[in-house]
């Protein structure tokens, strides 16, 4: 597979939430690792890759309560708790890029994240429908449509 320079640091994005939230793992113990890593495969070695998914990390831990907040909101029929904690990381960096980045349009924004749980969420099926509908909600909230 040929994924874009930002689809692949929204792939490392993810997987670092999934590590902060269900490893309680401190950003900065993960970036390290991330860094050490991915040097040794030169897949980060390109500055947009890491810029990007360093600061698409790192707003989303700055801002965890806003978007939690906001994903509840946008979710209301769905209690967030039982979601998997994959599709979590991906509603929390998506939502990100929404509400707080506001650096790319709706529809790719929205379009990433479901591509992405199409390979990583654990409900091949529901998983990326669920995202799509709770981030077209969320873009509904944030009047970005």
């Amino acid at each position: 597979m040929n994924f874009s320079k930002r689809r692949i640091a929204r792939i490392h994005c993810v997987t670092s939430l999934y590590l902060y939230d269900v490893g309680k793992i401190p950003v900065d113990d993960i970036f390290d690792a991330y860094i050490k890593y991915q040097d040794n495969l030169g897949v980060m070695a390109d500055e947009k890759v890491y810029g990007f998914y360093e600061d698409l990390l790192k707003k989303t831990v700055e801002n965890i309560k806003l978007i939690d907040d906001t994903i509840s909101e946008a979710s209301k029929r769905w209690d967030t708790s039982r979601l998997y904690a994959i599709d979590k990381a991906i509603l929390r960096m998506a939502t990100c890029e929404l509400v707080v980045l506001k650096h790319a349009s709706v529809s790719i924004i929205i379009n990433e994240a479901i591509e992405i749980a199409k390979y990583y969420s654990p409900d091949e099926e529901k998983g990326p429908k669920f995202i799509n509908g709770v981030l077209d909600t969320v873009a509904d909230l944030a009047k970005l449509k």
